[in-house]
């Protein structure tokens, strides 16, 4: 029974991770709040207009597409943060709510053209239905057990993840004009598969590789969802995940349904999805494309990533280039040799610019203290000297160019309030000569000089189109080059009179150009797959990015000797819909986003009191560890500010009873914590073969700070606190006439520290990293004891590019008596750990991947990767032996073989068996000499 709970507990450990930041947001933060029978958009002043749209659009979803998932849309909690730079939100349980990061991405080719608040509330409100319809059937007894956590648990045991994302995206191709399930970028992975004949088996697809390019759970989902819709009806996901949640069928409900309706396997269903999406996006062969040169090759084992190369001269590129094997990098590649300038600073994406020996990009930099704000700064890189700078500081600015004198840099800034400019900005110290007049409300995203009073910019308009625009940059005026249309484009490059732009057409991102004078647009390329971020030398030679399944390679062709055609069928009508299923169209809720009404949108805009369902239990998790049993019971306002649980344990032995009280408040700088905690009625046995009563109380508070620093190339996190404790202990019955009621006082001081370097796919650890953690503890009136651990660790590169060496060390000095206090020191492997008044320690480590299985069997488990760790242990420690201060030293040494694994197509645990050879005695078990453990991750069972 212990191991049943245990596994599950650690199920739901995994499910409970998310994004929301404890504590991100500093309490002078104003918050307002949009009140609907739908929803609860709560948000920073600035974002009235699209909170209100968002609510509008919470209704009109509720009303037309949950029902075909069940009908049902719960009331959410949505939260928009404005100030962070990274695109991205979440739906989750526990507490029931959603945060929405309200900075749009660059890239048009990820996410589209659709305004940036649309495209999150109709993704995210897909999963509100999701949620809002999937607790039924068996699926309550989980809630009824666990709350708000049973029901995430009980969703992620028989639904899958590519249904909740694959059915997300399928919403947003519903309901607009665009959406993923339209873009030809959005089955470039496949593609590149299906064009290289690599066939995959389906748990590959499903767990993915560190050896070989899959494509995500997005694509592989929204092929199966719009198939199922496409030929089985709207109403088909509504039947399969309702029983699926229901538990129809113990093992693999959610496969069992689709067999039940569909009259097929589920291996026959999920083949015919992606042949059917096969035949819809691969062109038909007889088609002539583009010969393209390609100037770098595949790597087996690897996947490598070549992108936005510009030319220093016509034979010598930088580009930068990252890999399963390496971080991010700028390389000079210069006839056909590869020369490392530096590697790239953390970023939010790989996009740079690249002009006359300076390079410009925008690096990330986080707040030290408040996880829900960062930063978007600009950094300039001498390629001929391998200088770098930052030269903008605590700054929104993205997608950065610089001009042809080096003196002046041209970036987008986005706004907290949502809007966007162009700004400029001095180059040698990073202060503001203009912000440009946006009078158009447009989204700038990629912008490049034309000259020194002219630029050329990706747009997108308030309704979701994007066009290629000429802009004035001493007034802002802004002049079409392209239409605008719904279809994406991006990566303008300029060449003498000609902009080079990567644009969709049909069933790929291809290359087009347009001539400033005449505004003529020409079709280059006609690739299979999409190539992006096109580069021209002197010589007329076009580089592009090509998608391949190898990662994105470098491949040129001659101008002259393309087939330019003009090209005049860019439509300002809804994309061709060639490449999704068609009866979406005719489905409910298709389009329903153009019926959205903001003129009749009346709700109000009011103040959202923090002090809103402060008390918010939503969850509560079962105690089984015999002899105690019990549970805890788990609160957190919508905030993320305030933390509580409460607790209660009964110990089957003496009987006893215990009631606990926990609390956090993370709205200021520091976070507070408390807690209180009474227990009756405990037992214990004496030497005298007499038994002891008492109560106990304790009370105890704390104080500490998180810190990150991530930014440059590296991951700093500090964390500073104290803590203190008083316990009291009350004795009843016939101990009370023996012993004296007594408190005892003790205090903790911790700070802990890492630094941690960039780390690739396959790496096993980070190449360059340290840690560092100190512990002190006092009981301040009870017989001078005290602990004092230290531990520090030390990673560098090993001899193979996937290899790490690893030193760690550990320090204790305590006081002589009995320990008061638990064991935290890190001993030698394979020995029963002593804790004695001093112990040091040194352990060496090298690890190493074995290979790389990409197997698995009958949907339950899959080996991704195994690797191997040498160590050698040493332990000095100073022990009383037979009332003789000894030196006591316990020195190991052994081998560990780790299983890099995923449970069911979705969890990812890593399992290790370790043997150890011990090279002294241990005294606490002398006899042996040979130990064999399981190794499970820190973390996977949670506290």
């Amino acid at each position: 029974m212990r191991i049943i709970c245990i596994c599950l507990l650690c199920l739901l450990s995994y499910f409970s991770l998310s994004a929301q930041n404890f504590g991100g947001n500093p309490s002078s933060v104003k918050w307002k709040q949009v009140n609907t029978d739908k929803a609860r958009v709560i948000f920073p002043t600035g974002l009235d207009s699209q909170a209100k749209r968002m609510a509008g659009i919470m209704k009109l979803l509720g009303d037309t597409t949950s029902q075909t998932i069940g009908g049902q849309q719960r009331k959410w909690n949505i939260i928009l943060q404005n100030q962070l730079t990274i695109p991205n939100a979440y739906v989750r349980l526990a507490p029931l709510m959603s945060e929405l990061y309200m900075t749009p991405s660059q890239d048009n080719f990820s996410t589209g053209s659709l305004r940036w608040d649309d495209n999150l509330i109709i993704h995210e409100n897909r999963h509100m239905q999701q949620f809002s319809n999937f607790n039924k059937g068996f699926t309550k007894v989980f809630s009824f057990l666990l709350g708000e956590e049973g029901q995430l648990l009980a969703n992620g045991m028989t639904v899958p993840d590519y249904f909740f994302e694959g059915d997300a995206v399928w919403q947003e191709t519903l309901v607009s004009a665009q959406g993923r399930g339209r873009m030809p970028s959005f089955y470039n992975g496949f593609k590149s598969l299906w064009l290289a004949n690599k066939n995959y088996s389906w748990m590959k697809l499903r767990n993915g590789s560190y050896k070989d390019f899959t494509p995500d759970h997005y694509a592989l989902g929204y092929q199966l969802i719009a198939y199922g819709n496409e030929k089985y009806g709207a109403d088909f996901w509504s039947k399969i995940t309702n029983d699926a949640v229901r538990f129809k069928g113990v093992f693999y409900p959610f496969n069992r349904a689709i067999e039940r309706y569909s009259g097929k396997t589920y291996r026959q269903f999920s083949n015919d999805a992606m042949q059917y999406f096969k035949a819809k996006t691969l062109p038909a062969k007889s088609l002539a494309v583009t010969a393209f040169n390609y100037l770098t090759k595949e790597e087996k084992n690897n996947v490598i990533d070549y992108r936005f190369a510009g030319y220093i001269s016509d034979d010598s590129i930088v580009v930068t280039k990252n890999s399963y094997k390496e971080v991010p990098a700028f390389y000079i590649i210069s006839n056909g040799k590869e020369t490392k300038l530096r590697v790239r600073d953390i970023g939010i994406d790989d996009y740079y610019s690249y002009r006359n020996g300076k390079i410009v990009y925008a690096a990330y930099q986080s707040d030290p203290r408040w996880a829900n704000r960062d930063y978007s700064v600009i950094k300039l890189l001498d390629i001929y000297n391998g200088e770098q700078k930052q030269i903008t500081y605590q700054s929104k600015y993205f997608s950065p160019d610089i001009n042809a004198a080096g003196t002046e840099i041209l970036a987008v800034q986005v706004n907290t309030n949502g809007s966007n400019n162009l700004v400029r900005i001095v180059a040698s110290t990073g202060n503001l000569i203009q912000k440009i007049p946006n009078p158009d409300n447009y989204f700038f995203t990629q912008s490049k000089y034309i000259n020194a009073d002219a630029a050329v910019s990706a747009v997108r308009n308030p309704d979701g189109k994007m066009a290629l625009v000429k802009i004035d940059l001493t007034n802002g005026t802004t002049e079409s080059l392209t239409p605008f249309t719904y279809n994406v484009l991006g990566y303008p490059a300029v060449k003498g009179d000609t902009i080079y732009l990567t644009a969709m057409n049909g069933n790929a991102d291809k290359i087009f150009a347009v001539t400033l004078q005449s505004k003529k647009i020409f079709s280059v390329t006609n690739n299979n797959n999409g190539v992006y971020s096109p580069a021209v030398n002197n010589k007329g030679e076009l580089m592009v990015s090509a998608f391949t399944a190898g990662g994105y390679m470098l491949a040129k062709v001659d101008l002259a000797k393309a087939d330019w055609q003009e090209f005049n069928t860019f439509s300002s009508a809804k994309v061709d819909n060639d490449l999704f299923a068609g009866s979406e169209m005719h489905m409910k809720g298709a389009g329903a986003l153009y019926a959205l009404d903001e003129n009749n949108n009346t709700w109000a805009v009011t103040k959202f009191r923090k002090s809103f369902r402060l008390f918010n239990f939503h969850s509560w998790r079962p105690v089984v560890d015999d002899p105690e049993y019990g549970y805890n019971f788990f609160s957190d306002n919508i905030l993320s500010s305030f933390r509580n649980n409460i607790s209660y344990t009964y110990n089957r032995s003496d009987r006893s009873h215990t009631i606990g009280f926990n609390t956090a408040f993370a709205g200021w700088f520091p976070i507070i914590n408390a807690g209180a905690e009474e227990s009756f009625n405990r037992t214990v046995d004496t030497a005298f073969g007499k038994s002891v009563s008492y109560n106990a109380a304790t009370l105890k508070a704390g104080v500490s700070i998180p810190f990150r620093f991530v930014g440059g190339r590296t991951n700093k996190f500090l964390s500073v606190g104290a803590g203190y404790n008083l316990e009291q202990y009350y004795y009843n019955g016939l101990s009370k006439n023996v012993f004296k009621n007594k408190a005892i006082n003790y205090m903790n001081a911790f700070l802990s520290f890492s630094n941690i370097g960039q780390q690739a796919r396959q790496h096993v650890n980070p190449r360059w990293a340290q840690s560092l953690s100190v512990n002190y503890r006092d009981a301040l009136n009870f017989r001078n004891s005290h602990k004092f651990v230290a531990h520090a660790s030390f990673y560098f590169p090993g001899i193979g590019r996937n290899h790490s060496l690893v030193i760690n060390t550990a320090y204790q000095n305590r006081d002589t008596l009995p320990d008061l206090f638990s064991k935290v020191f890190s001993y030698s492997r394979g020995y029963e750990a002593l804790s004695t008044r001093r112990m040091y320690k040194l352990g060496v480590n090298y690890q190493l991947p074995v290979v790389y299985p990409d197997w698995g069997f009958a949907n339950l488990l899959y080996f991704q990767r195994i690797r191997a760790n040498a160590f050698y242990d040493y332990t000095n420690a100073k022990a009383r032996v037979n009332n003789v201060l000894t030196e006591v030293i316990n020195s190991s040494t052994g081998a560990e073989i780790y299983f890099d694994t995923k449970i069911w197509n979705a969890f990812p645990v890593s399992i290790g068996v370790r043997f150890s050879h011990l090279l002294n005695t241990d005294l606490l078990n002398p006899a042996v000499k040979n130990r064999w453990e399981i190794i499970l991750p820190i973390g996977l069972i949670p506290d």
